[in-house]
C-alpha cells in the first residue's frame, strides 16, 4: 500500500469535545491537549471503531496528553476497505505519525495489539512505547474457529451485520498474518512494551501474551485476575494507570515539538 502525507486541519490546544479528522488512510478522533509533549494513539480490535476509546479520550487523568483514536481500514469512517495485512494496517498509521515528531505511544486492544507491535517494528524511531491489551499474537492460538468458517458462507453474508463480516475477513487471515509477524525480530525493539491480559479471556487466549513475553524478553507482562477480553472497558482505571506508567518511563529517543 502506498503511503500519503496529508495536511490536516489543526484543532485548538485544548479540546473539550472530540475532534473528528481524516487522512487518506484512516479517520480518527483527537482529544486532550494537542500541544502536549507526548502523544497516545489508540488502535481498536475487530470489529470496532475509534469511538470504542471514548472513555479514554474523555478521561480526566489523560487530558494533559495528546490523544488520538483511529478507525482501522474498513471500519467506522475509514475511507479505505478492510485490510487483512498487519503490515498494511500499520502503514496506514504513517500519515498520523508524520504530523509530529513528539514522543508517541501506541495502545492496541485485541487485533489492535499486533498492529501496534507491527508499527513499532516498522517505525522504531517513531514509536516510544506500546501497551498491548489482550493482544492476539500467537499464530498457533489464532487459527480460524468453526464459527469463522460458518460466517464465511454465502448464507451468513445475508444474515450477519457488515462489521461482523469485515471482522471475519480479518479473522480468516489472522493466523497467516501472525506467522509473518512472528518471523520478524521482536527482540530488536528497545522501547518499553507492556502486555496486559485478563486471566479469564476466552476470546484471545492469555497464552497470546505469554507468547509475546517470550518473543519480547524485555517486555512487562501483567495477568489480571477476574478479567476477560473486555478489560479495556471493564477496568478503565487500571488501564489508565498503565498508560500513565508507560509514559513515565524515560525515553530512549527524544522527540521535539510539533512540526
Amino acid at each position: 500500500m502506498g503511503l500519503s502525507t496529508v495536511s490536516l486541519t489543526a484543532t485548538n490546544a485544548t479540546v473539550s469535545a472530540l475532534q473528528a479528522l481524516k487522512t487518506d488512510e484512516v479517520s480518527f478522533l483527537e482529544a486532550g491537549n494537542v500541544d502536549a509533549p507526548q502523544r497516545i494513539i489508540f488502535i481498536h480490535g475487530s470489529p470496532g471503531s475509534k469511538e470504542g476509546y471514548e472513555d479514554y479520550l474523555n478521561d480526566a487523568a489523560l487530558q494533559s496528553y495528546h490523544l488520538i483514536a483511529v478507525d482501522r481500514p474498513g471500519f467506522g469512517a475509514s475511507p479505505k476497505p478492510v485490510q487483512t495485512s498487519l503490515k498494511a494496517q500499520a502503514e496506514s498509521l504513517m500519515p498520523i505519525l508524520v504530523r509530529s515528531d513528539k514522543p508517541t505511544f501506541l495502545v492496541g486492544h485485541s487485533l489492535g495489539g499486533p498492529i501496534a507491535l507491527q508499527a513499532a517494528l516498522l517505525y522504531p524511531d517513531e514509536i516510544d512505547g506500546a501497551l498491548l491489551v489482550a493482544p492476539a499474537l500467537d499464530p498457533a492460538l489464532e487459527s480460524p474457529k468453526w464459527y469463522n468458517y460458518l460466517a464465511d458462507t454465502i448464507l451468513a453474508h445475508w444474515i450477519l451485520p457488515n462489521d461482523m463480516l469485515l471482522s471475519n475477513i480479518e479473522m480468516m487471515e489472522l493466523e497467516s498474518e501472525l506467522e509473518k509477524l512472528a518471523e520478524q525480530d521482536w527482540g530488536a525493539l528497545s522501547i518499553p512494551v507492556v502486555l496486559v491480559h485478563g486471566e479469564e479471556d476466552n476470546i484471545a487466549d492469555p497464552g497470546n501474551s505469554l507468547f509475546g513475553q517470550r518473543k519480547l524478553p524485555s517486555s512487562t507482562l501483567k495477568m489480571i485476575e477476574d478479567e476477560g477480553h473486555f478489560v479495556l472497558w471493564q477496568n478503565v482505571p487500571l488501564l489508565v494507570d498503565e498508560i500513565k506508567a508507560l509514559l513515565a518511563v524515560p525515553l530512549l529517543h527524544e522527540g521535539s515539538n510539533e512540526a
